[in-house]
């Protein structure tokens, strides 16, 4: 009798112990860090965070039935939050050689390309990163361009804002601006002035970082659903509404 009531809570416990880790992914709530950045991530009029990869993320963790809230800090201290915060994730990150062991990656949410861009009109002959010896150079804060262009030797500082670095080379305190692409038109909004593109310099992986101690099991339900998102065009149709 004792013998048979023992089997029967080992069976209890087991089914117990079973359900608790079928269910443990979606019990958690993970924090999403995130900077200020169109049209990537923002906050809108209604005091909601928004932006293409803020919709890639949202769909990603509801079909892959995970909890999450979103948190808006600066750049540098979104990624210093989430390598010391375990259950948080920044979103999105340049994924490279350097950074690749400070996470688990969730990649990827975008491709990036970086070009160099001048007001219209400018005389600056810019073709190769050799022309940019004896130029100033801005980039924003956070963007990782800064050390990419300083191992090549260019003087290149950075603006806590894009639409910033733009403005300083509208009214010459530097002379290139070196920035993501896809976020030109929304920087410029805000400027009179006209820049136009010299050469495309970079291309990069952007993902989500999250903290080394997010299990496996997470990990990979959010890389199976962001995989599902691209071959079904869902991405595709996101980043369209974005363009312009």
């Amino acid at each position: 009798m004792i013998k048979n009531s023992l089997l029967y809570l080992m069976r209890s416990l087991l089914f117990v112990i079973v359900g608790l880790s079928a269910t443990s992914i979606s019990a958690q709530e993970i924090t999403l860090v995130t900077h200020e950045y169109r049209p990537y991530s923002w906050v809108n009029e209604s005091g909601d965070i928004t932006g293409l990869t803020v919709e890639i993320a949202n769909l990603m963790f509801e079909k892959a039935n995970l909890k999450k809230k979103w948190k808006i800090v600066p750049s540098k201290r979104a990624y210093n939050h989430v390598k010391r915060t375990p259950n948080s994730c920044i979103f999105p990150l340049q994924r490279n050689q350097e950074r690749e062991a400070d996470f688990k990656w969730v990649s990827p949410i975008m491709i990036n390309r970086f070009g160099f861009y001048t007001p219209e009109g400018s005389e600056l002959d810019i073709r190769t990163l050799a022309d940019l010896q004896g130029l100033k150079v801005v980039s924003y804060l956070g963007s990782g361009l800064k050390e990419y262009l300083d191992g090549f030797g260019i003087t290149t500082i950075e603006a806590f804002k894009d639409d910033v670095a733009a403005n300083m080379v509208s009214i010459g305190r530097v002379d290139v601006w070196a920035t993501d692409v896809f976020s030109v038109p929304y920087n410029l909004e805000s400027l009179e002035a006209k820049f136009e593109e010299k050469f495309i310099f970079f291309t990069s992986i952007g993902a989500m970082a999250c903290h080394r101690s997010m299990s496996d099991e997470t990990i990979k339900s959010l890389q199976d659903e962001l995989s599902a998102l691209y071959q079904s065009l869902e991405i595709a149709k996101i980043v369209r509404r974005y363009e312009r």
